[in-house]
C-alpha cells in the first residue's frame, strides 16, 4: 500500500507549500456527475503558491493543490523546479 502522507521518493510531505519558479504542467481532478475525471492538460504559472497533497494516479504523478482545486502533476517536473528554485520553500 502506498503511503500518500510522506512522499519519501522525493523527500515531500503532505502539507508543504512551494512557490513555483517556472510554470508546469498540471492536470485537474474533476468531478462530471459525481464521477472523478480528469481534465485536459493545462499549466499552473511561475510564481504560483502550490501545496502537496500526496500521491498522483500513478508513480510519475503527485496531487498538488492550487486555488482550491486538485491537480495532478508530473514528478520529473517538480525534480526540475527543486533544481532552479531557491525561492522554492520545500526543497
Amino acid at each position: 500500500m502506498r503511503n500518500t502522507n510522506t512522499l519519501s521518493r522525493d523527500f515531500i510531505s503532505a502539507g508543504q507549500r512551494c512557490l513555483l519558479a517556472d510554470d508546469i504542467a498540471a492536470i485537474e481532478e474533476i468531478a462530471s456527475r459525481g464521477e472523478p475525471g480528469l481534465s485536459p492538460m493545462s499549466r499552473i504559472p511561475e510564481g504560483a503558491e502550490i501545496e502537496y497533497c500526496g500521491a498522483g494516479f500513478n508513480d510519475q504523478t503527485l496531487k498538488i493543490r492550487w486555488r482550491g482545486k486538485f491537480y495532478f502533476v508530473f514528478r520529473e517536473d517538480l525534480s526540475a523546479q527543486r533544481k532552479t528554485a531557491a525561492q522554492c520553500a520545500c526543497c
